[in-house]
């Protein structure tokens, strides 16, 4: 799709003239605010302090850090610079980080870890530090700003070229980088403000990685409209809420389970009602949370909705953009709501593979020897990878991903990660990773932390109960003790910290000591 030339370039140009909204935020560990022509004017001294490093116009600089005002000024620095940001997870260790920067063509990394800092200048990337104390005689984003009234706007990529590089998950093979314009986020949050009715009077919370496309999409659409932000992180984003009472929350299933767990243990401590301690975890201001990456469990939204908390589950994919919504007066608990409004879904026939018609897929082109290539054709119906189904009235059930179904030898497919979370559960397996083996139809990879290694015996045991209530081609047949974790560092982890099945089988299934289970 396309959209009038520069809207997002429009939007960071008008924030001096909203001075009454702005950014909240830590620095030394207290909040403070800047307001917007405070942080258009910073972004412009970044901008500077890239031109000075000769970046022009599609020239790629990553940014790699947890949320943060620096990490904002840093993107905000890009646009204006007219670069094109990599947007590197927080969590990807040194190797990964550097081999997505030299993919990706950059010459300049942004990134607040200190310890990072010789990697990235040892494989040759010039580095800028996000926030103050970092390595002495590295320029730093909160440290070496200097005002700045050049208008540096020059020079910038095509109107309808791309403003970040992206990278897909990896879950089902390595990571795929790809460019991302501003057009369908854009047009996607248009949309989210007609069906949620949120505007320039709301205050966002943010806290996840920046590097995750929802958030950002959610960014520069409130930079638009004038809307307040909490910038947070994992650590600090319950005692925020508190101090500043955001009316948008932007979440995932881990952190609204933590604050379900807040609420209840307060009660537990303080007394009262459960409800209102839910209700004032998110604060009183709360008009909608969003919350979307994985599966939430039922009953943890079935409670929230019951005390009033407006809770909305989302789904989408990182290259297809949004494609179903739980919405006011359309919430079902349990499904990820009804096909966007602007698109439509169906099921493959033979999967049930969830395909979406999109008019606003994020993904603009893969990035291929370097160099940004458009797809040469767009399907008209484009695979997801879930599996899924739709109800009578309309209401989209993700069953789990496409990998999480295996081919017995028999042709069936068994569904494996409910098997999985029920099998962690029995073993006290910190995670379990079912595959197909030559000589069973499934084995059991058992993951313990090595504090607690785990006892093979017990296993068994709890293994074979398990079966007893298990189809018989769902059934466990081997299994192996691993008494180490899957990591990022090992890659059998996503930088979004999710199993990749085929590294965790290529790394430990081939060399697991597998035992019967009888």
């Amino acid at each position: 799709m396309t959209e009038a030339p520069c809207r997002l370039r429009e939007i960071v140009g008008a924030m001096p003239d909203k001075p009454g909204s702005a950014l909240h935020f830590r620095r030394d560990g207290a909040l403070t605010s800047v307001d917007y022509p405070r942080c258009h004017q910073d972004a412009l001294a970044v901008a500077a302090l890239l031109r000075a490093r000769g970046v022009r116009g599609g020239d790629r600089v990553a940014i790699h850090g947890d949320t943060s005002y620096a990490w904002v000024l840093a993107d905000l620095g890009c646009l204006l610079a007219g670069a094109v940001s990599v947007a590197l997870y927080p969590s990807a260790p040194p190797a990964r980080a550097t081999a997505t920067a030299a993919e990706s063509r950059c010459r300049i990394v942004f990134t607040d870890r200190a310890a990072y800092v010789a990697e990235f200048t040892r494989a040759g990337f010039e580095v800028i530090f996000l926030g103050e104390g970092g390595p002495d005689g590295v320029p730093a984003v909160d440290g070496d700003l200097k005002p700045h009234v050049e208008v540096v706007f020059q020079d910038g990529p095509a109107p309808d070229g791309p403003f970040t590089v992206v990278s897909t998950s990896g879950t089902l093979s390595e990571p795929k980088l790809f460019a991302v314009h501003s057009a369908p986020l854009l047009f996607t949050m248009d949309r989210f403000a007609e069906l949620y009715g949120f505007g320039g009077g709301d205050r966002l919370l943010l806290y996840l990685p920046l590097s995750h496309l929802p958030q950002r999409m959610m960014l520069y659409w409130g930079l638009g409209a004038g809307m307040d932000f909490i910038l947070s992180d994992p650590a600090h984003f319950a005692a925020d809420t508190v101090a500043l009472s955001p009316t948008l929350h932007v979440g995932v299933p881990r952190s609204l389970q933590h604050l379900h767990w807040r609420a209840h243990e307060t009660a537990k401590r303080n007394g009262g009602d459960v409800a209102a301690h839910l209700r004032a975890v998110f604060g009183p201001q709360i008009r909608a949370v969003f919350v979307g990456s994985a599966a939430t469990d039922p009953a943890v939204l079935e409670e929230l909705l019951a005390a009033g908390v407006p809770v909305f589950e989302v789904y989408g994919t990182t290259e297809l953009g949004m494609v179903g919504l739980n919405t006011p007066g359309g919430t079902k608990v349990g499904t990820v709501g009804r096909p966007i409004p602007w698109g439509a879904v169906r099921l493959a026939p033979e999967t049930d593979e969830i395909l979406v018609r999109t008019p606003t897929p994020f993904l603009h082109g893969r990035l291929v020897d370097g160099e940004i290539v458009p797809p040469e054709t767009r399907e008209e119906w484009a695979e997801t990878g879930d599996v899924g189904s739709l109800d009578a009235d309309g209401f989209l059930t993700v069953r789990g991903r496409l990998r999480d179904f295996l081919a017995l030898s028999t042709g069936e497919k068994v569904f494996v990660r409910p098997i999985e979370e029920a099998a962690a559960r029995a073993t006290g397996a910190a995670e379990c990773v079912l595959t197909k083996l030559d000589d069973a139809p499934l084995g059991a990879l058992l993951f313990f932390d090595p504090a607690t290694p785990g006892d093979a015996q017990a296993c068994l045991a709890r293994l074979a109960e398990l079966n007893a209530g298990l189809h018989p081609w769902e059934r466990v047949r081997r299994f192996a003790v691993v008494d180490r974790l899957p990591s990022v560092e090992d890659g059998t982890l996503t930088e979004t910290l999710k199993i990749r099945r085929h590294k965790i089988d290529e790394r430990y299934g081939r060399a697991a000591r597998w035992a019967p289970v009888r």
